[in-house]
C-alpha cells in the first residue's frame, strides 16, 4: 500500500469505508458460491478468495492504525 502519512483524514476514512465494503461484497460472494449445491468449487477459486480476503484485512488494518496514530 502507498504511503498513508500524505493522505489527508477525509481520505482514509473513505478508502476505508470501500474496502470495508469491498470485504463484505466478497465474502456474500464466497459465501453464495459455496452454498451452491452441486456446484465443484476449484481449490484456485478457493486461494483466490483467500488471498483476495487477506489483502483486503491487512488493507483496512493498516488503514485503521494511521488513522489511530493520528488521534
Amino acid at each position: 500500500m502507498e504511503n498513508l502519512s500524505t493522505l489527508r483524514d477525509a481520505d482514509l476514512a473513505r478508502r476505508l469505508q470501500t474496502l470495508s465494503e469491498e470485504l463484505e461484497e466478497l465474502e456474500e460472494e464466497k459465501g453464495y458460491v459455496l452454498r451452491q449445491t452441486g456446484l465443484h468449487v476449484s481449490g484456485g477459486v478457493m486461494k483466490k478468495y483467500e488471498s483476495q480476503t487477506i489483502t483486503l484485512t491487512e488493507s483496512i488494518a493498516e488503514l485503521k492504525a494511521e488513522l489511530e496514530r493520528r488521534k
